[in-house]
């Protein structure tokens, strides 16, 4: 599944700027810079996901067939997801881009990078891969699904 566009996000990032109150000349550009840099945190995120072996199965020898029986545990930023470090480029490239610029811009894009990066951080210590994914020859043969 790929990560949402940030022609997909824009709407979400608009809304959430309406409902917090924060309106203006520059507000348009903001939920679409938000959105745009959002929808990269994501892209990298589904790049670098990873799941972290050991996930207990049942797959007796010879065939070595079965299925896992218990959850597994995704891989947290730096090795699974981007960190701020990161998202801040990419966040300011995105203000600057939607013509956000001045003394607080930095500061803006360094806020949203670290909003993202812990959002994913907080994601894959919290979700879990559900158990039940096919095993055939000791290797997985179908996509698990997260709980």
């Amino acid at each position: 599944m790929p990560a949402p566009t940030a022609q997909q996000l824009e709407g979400i990032a608009s809304g959430a700027l309406q409902s917090a109150g924060i309106r203006g000349e520059d507000a348009p550009g903001l939920a679409k810079a938000l959105a745009q840099t959002t929808a990269q945190a994501l892209t990298l995120f589904l790049n670098q996901a990873m799941v972290l072996p050991g996930i207990p199965a049942v797959a007796p020898p010879p065939p070595g067939s079965g299925s896992t029986v218990g959850p597994g545990m995704l891989m947290p930023p730096p090795v699974g997801g981007p960190v701020a470090a990161q998202l801040e480029g990419l966040a300011l490239a995105d203000l600057n881009g939607q013509g956000i610029r001045g003394e607080n811009a930095v500061d803006l894009a360094k806020v949203i990078a670290a909003s993202l990066a812990q959002a994913i951080l907080m994601f894959t210590a919290q979700v879990q891969v559900a158990p039940g994914i096919s095993i055939a020859g000791f290797s997985t043969t179908s996509p698990g699904s997260l709980l």
